[in-house]
């Protein structure tokens, strides 16, 4: 443990990572993990992160290490035999084994859905990650790297939502909703459709309030850099179909997933590059609050368009506030060090702004309701 957590690896890249304005320096001598960094903090200000040149003493440091599976499960011998072993929650109710000793803590890491395991050790200062050689192996680089700025970013006081977003003339609108509502392909179909339109992100979306003196002025609105995650039924309904020509990283659900059903689990993961590369919109990691869509995606329904009642839109976002309870991260397992803290906006005075915004409902259920969407939210938003 003591050599692993000591140095940086022989042929090792560094590079730094400004992380809002803490600086943080990563090191790794694989070229597929440091790969899937730069392409998933893109564009730059994804979640806050930015490139920066050297940083002199930044307060973490993150090292990946690539080793045999035998090495690694040799070393989590080696702490369960001279550490006080513990628990840890990696995320939301899922919990793994973790050793605390004098000078270092060691984490097991391993994916709900697989049997590969990592290990992590803690020290002062530093992260040292140790997994294999694998395709799951560089992906534990970039979630830490995502766990610590989303730490930081929930820290300094960051309002977070279940949310989609997509940007029209430079204002965020935010597309909220439960699990299978909708808000994936809404989003990226209407950043598809509309003139001037762009994709921000899915799933998660960061809010930071915008005051002067006493007064909200508004919300600025930061994209979490999770995939897109789609099913074919949402292509269909956006008029995809060249789909199959398309080589993505994370590949395409096995034919006997239910991808092709529309409210299938299983679906394709395409990072921010690849939303822009395949689906042909532009990504934009930030932008002023301008509005709220509440979806209901549903081949069944018939098309509809209005205002949204403010207990409707109370009841949606209260239910989907992840800064009351978050579905992913649970304890910060990882000590992130922060340099300030802050409360994140009240909720109910969120709601009180959203009285000033375009906040609309809508049902949609096939392509020719998508594009009855686009024009009638440019009609509402002009309203």
């Amino acid at each position: 443990m003591s050599e692993l957590a000591a140095g940086d690896p022989a042929g090792a890249t560094t590079r730094y990572l400004l992380v809002r304005d803490q600086p943080l320096r990563i090191v790794t001598a694989s070229a597929e993990a440091d790969g899937l960094v730069s392409e998933t903090f893109w564009p730059p200000g994804m979640l806050g992160v930015t490139e920066t040149s050297h940083a002199s003493e930044p307060e973490l440091t993150v090292v990946d290490l690539t080793r045999d599976p035998a090495e690694i499960r040799e070393l989590l011998d080696e702490a369960a035999a001279t550490a006080v072993r513990g628990e840890y929650e990696l995320t939301r109710h899922y919990r793994l084994p973790r050793y605390d000793g004098d000078t270092c803590t060691v984490f097991t890491l391993q994916d709900v859905n697989s049997e590969e395991v990592a290990a992590l050790i803690r020290t002062e200062r530093r992260i040292t990650l140790v997994r294999t050689r694998s395709v799951l192996g560089d992906r534990w680089l970039t979630r830490i790297i995502r766990d610590v700025a989303t730490r930081i970013a929930k820290a300094e006081g960051s309002l977070v939502l279940h949310s989609s977003a997509f940007v029209q003339d430079d204002g965020a609108y935010l597309v909220i909703g439960d699990s299978g509502a909708g808000k994936s392909t809404t989003a990226i179909a209407l950043a598809r459709l509309l003139p001037s339109a762009g994709w921000m992100g899915n799933d998660r979306m960061h809010l930071e309030e915008q005051a002067r003196g006493d007064q909200t002025q508004g919300y600025q609105v930061t994209a979490c850099p999770l995939p897109l995650a789609v099913n074919k039924g949402s292509l269909d309904v956006m008029g995809v179909t060249d789909f199959g020509s398309w080589s993505v990283r994370a590949g395409f659900p096995p034919p006997e997933s239910d991808w092709d059903r529309f409210h299938g689990e299983d679906k394709l993961k395409l990072s921010s590059q690849e939303v822009s590369r395949y689906l042909g919109v532009r990504v934009v990691p930030n932008a002023t609050l301008a509005g709220v869509i509440l979806p209901r995606v549903d081949l069944t329904a018939g098309y509809s368009l209005e205002p949204a009642t403010p207990g409707y839109t109370a009841e949606v976002i209260k239910r989907n506030c992840f800064s009351l309870d978050d579905n992913l991260y649970g304890e910060d397992w990882l000590n992130v060090p922060t340099r300030r803290r802050a409360a994140p906006p009240p909720i109910d005075a969120f709601l009180d702004h959203l009285t000033k915004l375009p906040v609309l409902r809508c049902s949609v259920g096939s392509a020719a309701d998508v594009a009855k969407l686009a024009d009638g939210f440019l009609d509402a938003v002009r309203t």
